[in-house]
C-alpha cells in the first residue's frame, strides 16, 4: 500500500480532460474508466479502475500512468475492455499490488495481458493475468513500460516520447505537466511563445536550450493539443 511518502504521486493532479490529452483518448473514455457507464444495451459497465477518481474528477499521477497503459493496450494491441478489467482485478486481488498498471511490466500477447514476474525455478517468465494458469515465454516489454522510470517499484516519471527524447511528466515538477527533462520548462510555455511569433532560435537562446530540443517540444505539443 502507498503512504504519505508517496503523496506526490497519489494526490489528485489531473482532470479527466488533461489525462485524456496525455493518454491520447477521449475525456469520456477516461471518465468511463473511472466512473463506469451504461452500455447501449442498458447493461451497467463497472469502472476499469475500481477505486475511481476524486469527487472533483481529478486523478493522480499513478492513475494517469495506469490510464496511459490501459489506453495503449486497448488501442494499439486490441485487447478487449473485459480482458483489461479482469487482468487489473486479478493483479490487485491476488498479487497484492495497489496500482498494477503503474507497477508491473505489462504487455499484450495474443489477446492476453502479460505481467513480467520472477520465478525461482524457471527464472523470468510472463503470466497472463486474465488467464492466471497460462504461462508464456518472455517477450518484448510493452513500449509504454520502457517510457517509465520507477522509484520503489512504482512509476515516478514518464517520458511520453521515450527516454531518448527530452520531454518528461514528473509529478514533482510543474504540477506534473510535460516539461523539458532536467530543466523544468513546460511544453506549454514553449508552445505559447512559438504561437506568439517567437522564432525557434530565439526561444532556444532565451531559455538556454538546444534548437532541436525546442523543435521536439513543439512537435509533441502540437500532437497532444490536437
Amino acid at each position: 500500500m502507498t503512504g504519505l511518502a508517496d503523496k506526490w504521486r497519489t494526490q489528485p493532479m489531473y482532470t479527466f480532460g488533461e489525462a485524456a490529452r496525455l493518454a491520447k483518448v477521449s475525456p469520456s473514455t477516461v471518465k468511463n474508466w473511472f466512473r463506469g457507464y451504461t452500455a447501449r444495451d442498458a447493461n451497467e459497465i463497472p469502472p476499469l479502475f475500481p477505486d475511481g477518481a476524486a469527487q472533483d474528477s481529478m486523478i493522480s499521477f499513478l492513475q494517469l500512468i495506469e490510464t496511459v497503459v490501459a489506453a495503449r493496450l486497448r488501442k494499439l494491441d486490441n485487447v478487449r475492455y473485459r480482458s483489461v478489467h479482469s487482468a487489473y482485478l486479478y493483479a490487485r486481488e491476488y498479487m497484492k499490488v495497489e496500482f498494477p498498471f503503474a507497477h508491473l511490466s505489462l504487455e499484450a500477447l495474443g489477446g492476453h495481458i502479460i505481467a513480467r514476474r520472477e520465478d525461482e525455478n524457471t527464472g523470468e517468465s510472463l503470466q497472463a493475468l486474465d488467464s492466471p494458469a497460462q504461462w508464456s515465454l518472455p517477450g518484448l516489454i510493452l513500449e509504454t513500460i520502457r517510457q517509465i522510470e520507477y522509484e520503489g517499484d512504482l512509476a515516478a516519471k514518464w517520458f511520453p516520447q521515450g527516454k531518448e527524447y527530452p520531454i518528461v511528466v514528473d509529478p514533482r515538477v510543474s504540477s506534473g505537466i510535460p516539461t523539458v527533462a532536467g530543466r523544468g520548462v513546460t511544453v506549454q510555455t514553449i508552445r505559447k511563445r512559438w504561437k506568439a511569433g517567437h522564432k525557434i532560435n530565439f526561444i532556444a537562446q532565451d531559455l538556454d536550450l538546444e534548437t532541436d530540443v525546442v523543435e521536439t517540444v513543439l512537435q509533441y505539443g502540437d500532437r497532444i493539443a490536437a
